[in-house]
């Protein structure tokens, strides 16, 4: 009797690889995003900011990996519904988690490393961080804390990873610099501010790197000089970029639109008693598609990248084990080989980006300066091809008012 151990023929050890690679392709991807945020999400979009709040509200004190992330969909939310108690709350509970240096540490980073970057507590990527500091100064300024605000708006403007061309090959600790913020609605903001806190030199300082950054809000900035400007008015108008996985396995990332495939950012039109408010056209100072394009607004992404290509290698080498041992009617060289590639599988199908984003953003937001009479005043503001509802405000005195606006 022959006690050799049958060996499997190789087409079998082959189709148990294809079996493995077939089934990792088609993993599916975690899901990061409940019904109910997409619940909210869609009534957002609709125009039901309160309903939109409410739905959310359950999720903003739940200490999990998402937290950060609900309390900012939360907040544009509360924002636009008029609830600013319950904004400012929750972009103050996402920034202090933000601005921690001690939350992604120990095992969540490990966990990223080794099995999934969605185990992370989303913090967002840069520009969204940014959007977050600015929504709570805008919050401040609505407020009349000017002291506050200013702090808000300086912390959006925290410095840059400019990356290197990846196409040339430097030492890791020059792959990227340190560079300056190139986000104008946080220079503009912290002129409001320090005009308003009687320091003219920084704010005329601050309103010159906006325009340097964006020569367009040139009449923006003269209109906040002339003499009786006492509301501003800050519109949101579209919506952000959209995060998706791409690449063998899903191990990058991609934010579409881009801004040429989404067209150019209409201009802005308001009205004040049916009386148009004019130099605003041209008053919108950002555009988060294109900051989503821009690698010093991106993390980036090559831990995923390294795992899919290891992962990739290792269940090359695995599969010709395996056909080599089969050849060779060697089945412990087989087995070992579709060890190692259910190993490297496993790794390339870890490597899935994490595609949370705030799906709240706006396209632009547009800051209107403008001289309302004293007493009530109904406000409307239009921009590409969406109208707001008219709004009255009552105007007392000659102190600074500012508005929010979230166009449909």
């Amino acid at each position: 009797m022959n006690d050799e151990p049958e060996i499997v023929p190789s087409r079998v050890w082959r189709l148990g690889i294809v079996i493995l690679l077939t089934c990792t392709l088609f993993l599916p991807a975690c899901s990061e995003t409940s019904a109910r945020v997409r619940d909210a999400v869609t009534l957002y979009y609709t125009g039901q900011y309160a309903p939109a709040a409410q739905e959310l509200a359950p999720l903003i004190n739940k200490p999990n990996k998402n937290f950060v992330l609900n309390n900012c969909r939360y907040g544009s939310c509360a924002l636009a519904a008029g609830q600013l108690d319950n904004a400012q709350a929750a972009f103050l509970r996402a920034y202090r988690v933000m601005d921690s240096v001690n939350t992604n540490t120990g095992s969540r980073v490990l966990g990223a490393v080794v099995v999934y970057e969605g185990v992370k507590v989303w913090k967002g990527q840069p520009f969204e961080r940014a959007m977050a500091h600015y929504y709570l100064g805008l919050i401040f300024l609505i407020k009349g804390e000017y002291d506050n605000a200013r702090a808000a708006f300086a912390n959006s403007l925290f410095r840059l990873r400019k990356y290197a061309n990846p196409n040339v090959q430097l030492p890791p600790g020059q792959q990227y610099a340190r560079v300056d913020s190139n986000f104008v609605l946080g220079y503009f903001g912290l002129g409001v501010c320090y005009m308003k806190l009687g320091h003219p030199k920084l704010a005329a300082a601050n309103f010159q790197r906006a325009e340097q950054l964006d020569p367009a809000i040139d009449a923006v900035v003269k209109k906040m000089y002339e003499p009786g400007i006492n509301a501003l008015i800050f519109v949101d108008w579209g919506f952000g970029p959209r995060r998706r996985a791409a690449g063998w396995y899903g191990e990058q990332s991609v934010f579409t639109p881009t801004p040429w495939q989404a067209g150019p950012i209409p201009p802005v039109y308001a009205w004040d008693n049916n009386k148009p408010i004019s130099g605003i056209a041209n008053s919108d100072m950002v555009d988060t598609l294109a900051l989503a394009q821009d690698k010093r607004w991106l993390t980036m992404d090559t831990i995923r990248e390294a795992k899919a290509i290891i992962g990739t290698g290792m269940m090359v080498g695995g599969a010709a084990a395996v056909d080599n041992g089969a050849y060779n009617n060697n089945g412990t060289e087989a087995l070992i080989g579709l060890g190692v590639a259910g190993v490297g599988a496993l790794l390339a199908a870890s490597s899935q980006a994490d595609t949370r984003y705030w799906e709240m953003l706006p396209r632009t937001v547009y800051v209107i300066p403008a001289k309302l009479p004293q007493g009530n005043s109904t406000v409307q503001v239009s921009a590409g091809g969406a109208t707001s509802i008219p709004f009255t405000v009552d105007m007392a005195g000659d102190k600074l008012r500012t508005f929010y606006v979230r166009l449909p």
